[in-house]
Formats: C-alpha cells, sequence, structure tokens
C-alpha cells in the first residue's frame, strides 16, 4: 500500500508479510538504501514489485520514501482496520515497556490524527515535551562572545586586536559573556526541528513546530556533529531538557541496526519485533510474580557442552523464574503466529528442540513456550502442554498464547496463572 503527494511517499507493510506495492524507480533506489540500515537480508524486494520485511516494525525514511512497518498481528481483518490496530498495538507495547522512553500513549480519538504513522506520534511527543519545558522557562546561558567595539567590555584579545586593527586604534576585539538564548542545546533543538518540519505530514505537527521556531527565531542554527552532543553541559537550570534533548538525538542517531554515524537526511526507529515481544513480557511477569520469586531475563548464561575448562554451544533463555537460585521455571519469548490444522499446533521443531536443551542443561522440565495472540483468535485463553519422556523424566512444554489488546493488569495474571499452572 502506498501513498503518495508532492513531498512524501509512503509505503505500509507488514512484518514477514510479503505484499505488492507499487514502487517508483526513486522508491527502489531508497530502499536499497534502507537494507544497509535494517540489514541486507531483512529486506526483500522481487522484479514483480512485491516486498518483504523481516524481523522489525516501526519506521524509516530515506530522501522522500517512507516505509511503515507494522506487526502481524491483525492478520485478517480489513487493510484499513488491521492497520490502526496493528498501529494501536505497538503503542501499547511501547508505553508499557517504556521502550526509548515512551511512557504515554494517546487516547483512541488522537491516535487517529497521526495517521497511523509511528514517525509522526514520535515527532509529536517530542513537540509536546519541548513546548513544556519552553513555555515553563526557555532555557538560557552564558555564551562568550568576540566583538570588535569601541569600548573594552570584558577581556581584550590582543592577537585579534593586532591582526585586524592595526589602522583602527580606535577599536579593540573584546571578550566577553553574555547572558542569553543562544545555548547550545537551544541551537540543537532549532537545527533539529528544521529538519523535521520538511518530513512532518500531519498539520497538528507542522503547527507546533512552526510554533517552537517562532519562539527560537533569535537562536542560531548549528551544524550538528557526534562529537557535539557530548559538548552539551546539563546542570541543575537544564536538567528539564534531558527527556527532549535525548528525543533529539534519537531523531539524529536513527537508533536503527547497522547504523555507524547519523544522519538527519535519514530518519528511523526499526525495532526488533521479537525483542519488544520479550521486554512486553517481562514487564508483565514482573508486576505480577510472588514476591520470593526472581525473573530473569535473557538468562542465566551457560552451556551445553564443557570440555576441560572449555565452553560450547551457549544457552540463554529469554526468560527464567528463579527462586532460591534454582530455575523453577523457563519462559521462550516467540513472536510468530502459530496457525491450526486440525487442532494441529504448527510450532517449529527448532523451538522443540532448544526448550529440550535448556531442560537438560538447566534441569528444568516445566518450560513455557509463549505467542502473540492473533487479534482474530476466538481463543479467549490458550495454554496446551506438549510432553516428551527424557529418560526418568517428563519435560513438559506449555504452548501460551498471550492477548497483546488485553489490559495489561489481567494479561500479566492471566500470563502468571498459566505459567505456574505449567
Amino acid at each position: 500500500m502506498l501513498n503518495s503527494n508532492s513531498s512524501t511517499e509512503i509505503i505500509r507493510v507488514f512484518e514477514d508479510r510479503q505484499m505488492k506495492v507499487n514502487l517508483s524507480q526513486q522508491n527502489l533506489l531508497d530502499l536499497v538504501e534502507m537494507r544497509k540500515v535494517i540489514g541486507e537480508n531483512n529486506v526483500i524486494v522481487q522484479a514483480d514489485g512485491k516486498l518483504l520485511i523481516k524481523h522489525y516494525i516501526g519506521f524509516i525514511q530515506i530522501n522522500k520514501t517512507r516505509l511503515l512497518v507494522y506487526p502481524k498481528i491483525a492478520v485478517g481483518l480489513e487493510e484499513k482496520e488491521e492497520i490502526e490496530k496493528s498501529f494501536g498495538t505497538i503503542l501499547k507495547m511501547l508505553s508499557f515497556t517504556k521502550y526509548q522512553s515512551i511512557r504515554e500513549i494517546p487516547n483512541a480519538q488522537n491516535i487517529s490524527q497521526f495517521n497511523n504513522d509511528l514517525l509522526e506520534f514520535y515527532i509529536s511527543i517530542f513537540i509536546k515535551e519541548l513546548t513544556k519545558q519552553i513555555q515553563r522557562d526557555i532555557n538560557r546561558g552564558y555564551n562568550n562572545r568576540l566583538e570588535n567595539q569601541s569600548f573594552i567590555k570584558g577581556k581584550v584579545d590582543f592577537g585579534e586586536t593586532i591582526k585586524h586593527n592595526s589602522f583602527r586604534k580606535h577599536l579593540h576585539y573584546v571578550s566577553y559573556d553574555d547572558f542569553n538564548e543562544n545555548t547550545l542545546l537551544n541551537r540543537v533543538f532549532k537545527s533539529i526541528l528544521e529538519v523535521l518540519i520538511t518530513r512532518t505530514k500531519v498539520k497538528r505537527n507542522r503547527v507546533g513546530i512552526k510554533q517552537l521556531l517562532v519562539w527560537m527565531e533569535d537562536i542560531d542554527k548549528t551544524n550538528i556533529t557526534n562529537e557535539l552532543w557530548d559538548r552539551v553541559v546539563f546542570t541543575r537550570q537544564n536538567s528539564k531538557y534531558k527527556t527532549a534533548f535525548n528525543m533529539a538525538k534519537l531523531f539524529y542517531y536513527n537508533n536503527s541496526p547497522k547504523v555507524a554515524d547519523g544522519d538527519v537526511s535519514i530518519l528511523s526507529f526499526m525495532i526488533p519485533v521479537n525483542q519488544l515481544f520479550e521486554v512486553y513480557l517481562v514487564e508483565l511477569l514482573k508486576r505480577n510474580i510472588t514476591e520470593n520469586t526472581e525473573v530473569k531475563f535473557q538468562g542465566p548464561i551457560d552451556y551445553l557442552e564443557k570440555i576441560e575448562k572449555k565452553h560450547f554451544l551457549q544457552l540463554r533463555p529469554d526468560i527464567s523464574l528463579m527462586r532460591a537460585g534454582e530455575v523453577i521455571r523457563i519462559v521462550d519469548a516467540k513472536y510468530k503466529l502459530i496457525l491450526e490444522d486440525d487442532e494441529k499446533l504448527m510450532i517449529s521443531q527448532a523451538d522443540i528442540y532448544q526448550m529440550l536443551a535448556y531442560s537438560v542443561r538447566y534441569k528444568c522440565n516445566r518450560i513455557c513456550l509463549v505467542y502473540p495472540k492473533a487479534l482474530t483468535d476466538s481463543d479467549a485463553e490458550f495454554s496446551r502442554a506438549i510432553t516428551i519422556e527424557n529418560y526418568d523424566q517428563t519435560v513438559s512444554i506449555h504452548v501460551i498464547k498471550i492477548d497483546l489488546e488485553e489490559n495489561v493488569d489481567s494479561a500479566g495474571k492471566k500470563l502468571i496463572d498459566m505459567i505456574e499452572g505449567a
């Protein structure tokens, strides 16, 4: 699906789903550049115009091509509804996990104002945060100025005076500190805003940026480099601007895999969807776990084979529930839609073998594979067990599906109940 106007063309696709889109020659060139950001194997463009994006959701814009990638969680709905529900799911997960400091999501009515576009959502948060702080008290600080004056103010720069005023004895180059708004921090904000105003397609965002630029009329632009960010110093007076500063930094550095240097001509926020799902489950468990149980994320690390003090075949469970130093449950997050065929679960053999390896090494016979529930799935709760005889032990692998649309409090309690009942 491709939307276009005279400025930016928007391509909307779903993660891990091959889709036919109408691509211009410029779109194709931009997609080639996007492969360098997302990964060569994660962007597949076929000659007939079919496009496949794997493993990532989010946005990326290069030149005038903006690619929006949605999770496949709402498969089976009409395209417009599927996009809207998928977008709402992204915002909910980002907010709940505080991924990249996202702490709140707008209500359903306001979500529609962003055109289901994650870039526009991020721009709106940045505008809101920066506007809030500027309205309270615009950032000011001391800035060193060097001017050629007929009077003495501050310190005389004799080197510059001799160099430029050898025949103008009444003038002196003077250096002094001036307390004003033209701070380095404000110059960074203004430069980022002038990039964003060329990218946003939402009227509300454009109006917000224009208002900020009016307030910053007397502030100079600056050429932003990697080193410039480290030169910004926060004090007690300007520390309230840290959140806005970090978001500006996000726009500059792109926060994408395989991006070594920031480039404001590229705007991207591509999220490894399986990683976001893992963090979401961790937060649900931490909120609802019993006090004597620890939720261990990405660990504990162990090895399947050890020979003469050398380790081979590293194991790192997504989530482990531990009690008194022992692993009592292993929870593995799999962001896949498992379809049923004659009541048979479509689970890969590789996933089962991986769970058996965990069971052997961690001496844990109760393992849970957690998958997202498709929004069109009629099952309110889903938990099925696969039992495997392992010598004198029985390994129980419970397959659980979790509803990402459900209220996080009730979803967390259900998840705990299913895991503890495994």
